[in-house]
């Protein structure tokens, strides 16, 4: 098949759970299909970026990125006059007639199968590729962090500004998947939401998974009273979870057990979160392979409050066998079990006492992390999820046709 991939950057770059999913789902397929992959423009090394994609098959096309992206005035500017358009702020900075004007030339002269659409907010395209069967693969329910950005908030304005956002995000990913022939999304629990709160019944589910076999490639060497949190710290639901952890949660821990540290693994945390560094929190910044760092964890900490679809840091820790620790909402939608393969606490106090008794405890941490192992090598390896996506393909196809 002749496919081309809308997405926001080049998944060469494994710098988000995003970006590796993608490339880990869509590299196999490329190299028995003809993949045209548009994007916009990496920040830093895109040729090699390039260079890396060309080499696992794809056709590469990049365009300028709009100048909101790379500006953090202009993104709190935009926010006020976002209120009154109709489409999500988040879709907005995402938007570029650059982007419209390549698709459409593409569009014109190239013959495609199929237009793949590697994220939600790339719908929005859809006026240039109506006469395409479209199948959108989804990483979240996108109005539903919003939501819960509303119910967790202290701040009036980030309560008001994310009630907005999930109405808009709503009616945005509404309307939009309803103009797809074909969707997918990540876990169970999306896929009850989509039947239940959009009407919809033509979807499949693509769930997350891991490549194993890497972090058997490095040896396990947890340090005593050794936190790690893995997460890029440039979005959202990442930095509320640090936030929360550091401010609700870490004194609480502090006060049974002076000596335990915190590792905070990801790209571009924030000023206020650097400052926030001590003997005990460290924040790494981007780092080219994260397997040492996050092996030298006794125990890996997912306080995720706001988040959806399912955690490729969870899964990552199990394959790294890692013991993990985490709330209900930042495990949903893995088939995990409590107490047998993770440990799940919902607030600062149950959460803080269940750290510390798991760091006294390296027979329940052992258990665990076989546990953990045992369910990716069993449900989670991309070799066994891939193929999916082959097969949502023809299905997208099948019923564009069937329409005609």
């Amino acid at each position: 098949m002749d496919i081309l991939v809308l997405d926001e950057w080049l998944p060469s770059v494994h710098n988000s759970g995003k970006s590796i999913r993608t490339f880990q789902l869509l590299a196999p397929l490329a190299k028995r299909h003809r993949i045209t992959y548009l994007a916009h423009c990496d920040s830093g090394n895109q040729e090699e970026n390039i260079r890396k994609m060309e080499h696992a098959g794809f056709d590469v096309i990049v365009v300028p990125c709009p100048a909101i992206y790379n500006s953090v005035p202009k993104i709190i500017l935009g926010t006020i006059p976002s209120l009154l358009h109709p489409l999500p702020i988040s879709v907005r900075r995402h938007f570029s007639h650059n982007y419209s004007e390549k698709l459409r030339q593409l569009v014109r002269e190239k013959h495609f199968d199929l237009v793949h659409i590697e994220w939600t907010h790339y719908a929005v395209y859809n006026f240039c590729i109506n006469n395409l069967p479209q199948f959108i693969c989804t990483h979240n329910v996108e109005y539903l962090s919003w939501k819960r950005v509303a119910k967790i908030s202290r701040n009036p304005f980030k309560i008001l500004l994310g009630i907005h956002e999930a109405l808009k995000l709503y009616r945005f990913e509404k309307k939009y998947y309803r103009k797809a022939d074909y969707l997918s999304v990540v876990s169970d629990n999306d896929a009850q939401r989509l039947r239940n709160e959009f009407g919809l019944h033509d979807f499949c589910v693509i769930p997350n998974g891991v490549a194993i076999a890497p972090y058997d490639e490095i040896e396990n060497t947890p340090k005593s009273n050794h936190l790690v949190y893995c997460g890029s710290m440039d979005a959202l639901v990442n930095q509320d979870a640090v936030e929360w952890f550091i401010r609700d949660i870490f004194p609480l821990i502090l006060k049974r057990k002076q000596n335990v540290i915190l590792t905070v693994i990801g790209r571009q945390p924030p000023e206020r979160f650097l400052k926030l560094q001590t003997d005990q929190i460290r924040f790494t910044g981007s780092v080219a392979d994260v397997r040492q760092l996050l092996k030298e964890g006794c125990l890996e900490i997912v306080p995720l409050r706001i988040a959806g679809g399912s955690r490729l840091k969870i899964l990552e820790a199990f394959a790294a066998k890692v013991p993990v620790l985490s709330t209900t909402v930042g495990a949903e939608g893995l088939n995990i079990k409590n107490e047998t393969n993770i440990v799940l606490a919902d607030t600062p106090v149950t959460f803080a006492n269940r750290c510390v008794e798991l760091l006294d405890d390296s027979e329940k941490r052992a258990k665990l992390v076989q546990a953990g192992r045992q369910l990716v090598e069993e449900q989670y390896d991309w070799s066994r999820i891939s193929p999916l996506v082959e097969n949502a393909w023809k299905k997208t196809i099948d019923l564009f046709n069937a329409k005609r």
